[in-house]
């Protein structure tokens, strides 16, 4: 299967695709809520934030491109790049760890420390933000882009999540409070709407993919 990309922008998600031979050759396919672009130029990738925030209403942006690697490569060379990991933690019942960070709904997960690997710094963020130990990484990680300003500087950042299993049945956490959480809890799937409504987009791909 070709090789595709998705980050997301204001919490939309924005899909890098590889070009179709059945794609209408108009460089530019505009609706209300539906956005395609073929080959676009570097400043129509630069200008994406700006046309999402005057378009509220756009929810579905896809990329395509004939050269996709060279176009994402292009799109991340316009934002300052860092990486960060975590972890989908269930407990030896299903439940699955949520934390609450700034009135999200959010998982577990932070910057990398100088030195440390992706699976270290995953264990340790679930550890620093929760207060959950025993954690063991089930599987491979799944990654996912998304983008933000901080300080006037416009981000990229790389998330790493592992499916991690906590020896433990919803063990009480202690939220990291200097990092903006106030709760720790367990919940299981199906999970709440009203917990839903108030995640990321981001977050219910990474439950999607790793549950």
């Amino acid at each position: 299967m070709p090789q595709s990309y998705d980050v997301f922008m204001l919490n939309r998600r924005v899909k890098f695709r590889p070009f179709l031979e059945d794609f209408n050759e108009e460089n530019v396919v505009l609706h209300e809520s539906e956005l395609q672009l073929l080959d676009p130029t570097e400043r129509m990738l630069r200008e994406l934030p700006t046309m999402l925030k005057r378009s509220p209403r756009l929810d579905n942006v896809t990329i395509y491109a004939r050269d996709l690697d060279q176009v994402w490569m292009t799109f991340c060379s316009g934002y300052q790049e860092l990486a960060a990991a975590g972890g989908v933690v269930q407990d030896e019942d299903g439940h699955v760890l949520w934390i609450q960070r700034n009135g999200k709904w959010d998982l577990p997960k932070g910057k990398l420390e100088s030195g440390e690997s992706l699976e270290e710094a995953a264990v340790r963020e679930v550890e620093e933000e929760t207060g959950i130990s025993d954690l063991e990484i089930t599987g491979e990680a799944f990654t996912t882009f998304h983008t933000y300003e901080q300080d006037g500087v416009i981000l990229l950042k790389t998330t790493f999540w592992y499916p991690m299993r906590h020896r433990g049945t919803q063990t009480r956490g202690v939220p990291q409070s200097i990092e903006g959480i106030s709760d720790v809890t367990w919940l299981t799937s199906p999970f709440p709407e009203e917990v839903l409504n108030k995640t990321f987009g981001s977050i219910r791909t990474v439950l999607d993919e790793l549950l």
